[in-house]
């Protein structure tokens, strides 16, 4: 019979038993452990590495296994990690991907891939710490789930009877649909509808407008979000609202046009719902004429060589941000090409007209100056000099 004192009794004898056999006794397990002595995480069974339960217990939440391996390729295009990282790195992770999706080893069933790091560099041309580096970034954005991780010969169960490395497995992951149900059943209108008369009693005729909102887009959003970051990490002007962005190098002036565009956008709200870039790209022609950006900010609520002021605010009714900045901008051109001079440029003008008024004011009191300085009076008086006349 078990009772509280046997089962101490049984488990010191078992201790005292452990402790007299030798450490590298063949009785005594071994731990696998791997790297700063953490154990190894154990790889799933070669049988069930690609089933449902094995890649579903890896797909993190809000995503799903993609629908096609080119639907896969889309959707990275549309992350907003993707869209906010390096030009470079972009190339490099767009050339990454399709390498990866043409790796032998893809399974449409279970949506999973096999790809092998030899064939990765001997083929593609990828670095070893570069393919670690974008299996890492893949993973961190949502793209890849790890399945069953890598394994070489060493450790592979003797049990199983293989004796080759065996790859890593992934799942290609694309961002889960949210399908949110309304509790109102009434379908939204796409247009203003009239209510006819007398449709219902307790009801007056009313203008339905759509309250449907736009579509959005991952793009526009990653480049909103890219914005709002750096206005909201300012801590000095992004550019002097008073100095022109003409630099020797193209490199240069096209760097000080977007940041000229990012200081305009933290001066102007509105314009903060639109990238960077589309703001540069409409006001590089007038950066280039020598505006500056209060001769921008001028030129979009002030109409040309006028003192009326738009009543229409951009805060209310305007979608097309980037249209409605084209069109104030357009009217401080003229119907030749030219531009109409800008504030500063005004400015600057009308100063050098008054320095170039009193430079003249003051050569001529200095020629005055000197004129009446080289005159010498006659030394006969007035009388005598008439006297002499009349004699003569």
């Amino acid at each position: 019979m078990l009772t509280p004192e046997n089962v101490s009794a049984l488990g010191s004898g078992l201790s005292g038993a452990a402790e007299t056999l030798p450490r590298d006794s063949p009785v005594t397990p071994k731990r696998r452990a791997g790297r700063k002595g953490k154990q190894r995480p154990r790889r799933v069974r070669k049988a069930k590495e690609r089933s449902n339960r094995a890649v579903w217990s890896v797909i993190p939440a809000g995503h799903k296994p993609a629908r096609h391996i080119i639907q896969w390729l889309r959707s990275i295009q549309e992350l907003a990690e993707f869209q906010l990282a390096r030009k470079d790195l972009k190339a490099n992770i767009w050339r990454f991907a399709n390498a990866v999706a043409q790796c032998p080893g893809f399974d449409p069933a279970s949506m999973t891939i096999m790809p092998i790091w030899q064939r990765l560099q001997e083929r593609f041309g990828f670095p070893s710490k570069s393919i670690s580096n974008y299996f890492r970034r893949l993973r961190d954005w949502g793209a890849l789930a790890v399945v069953a991780t890598g394994r070489t010969a060493e450790f592979t169960p003797r049990s199983s009877g293989r004796t080759e490395n065996e790859a890593a497995i992934y799942v290609l992951l694309e961002k889960a649909e949210e399908t949110n149900v309304e509790k109102s059943s009434v379908p939204v209108p796409t247009r203003a509808v009239n209510n006819p008369p007398h449709a219902r009693a307790d009801e007056d005729s009313k203008l339905q407008i759509e309250a449907a909102t736009p579509l959005t887009s991952s793009r526009r959003a990653a480049q909103r979000r890219e914005v709002n970051h750096h206005l909201q990490n300012r801590q000095e002007p992004f550019w002097d609202p008073n100095a022109t962005t003409n630099a020797m190098t193209k490199r240069g002036r096209r760097e000080a046009e977007r940041l000229a565009s990012l200081e305009l956008q933290f001066r102007s709200l509105a314009l903060r719902r639109i990238s960077t870039a589309h703001v540069a790209a409409i006001c590089r022609p007038f950066l280039q004429a020598g505006w500056t950006v209060k001769d921008l900010l001028h030129a979009i609520d002030w109409r040309p060589n006028t003192d009326a002021r738009y009543h229409h605010d951009v805060d209310h009714g305007i979608d097309n941000v980037g249209a409605w900045l084209r069109y104030r901008l357009g009217k401080w051109i003229r119907h030749d090409g030219g531009f109409y001079r800008s504030p500063s440029q005004k400015q600057a003008a009308e100063k050098a007209q008054r320095k170039a008024e009193q430079r003249a004011a003051d050569e001529r009191r200095a020629r005055e100056r000197a004129e009446r300085a080289a005159y010498t009076p006659p030394s006969l008086g007035w009388r005598d000099r008439v006297a002499l006349l009349q004699e003569a």
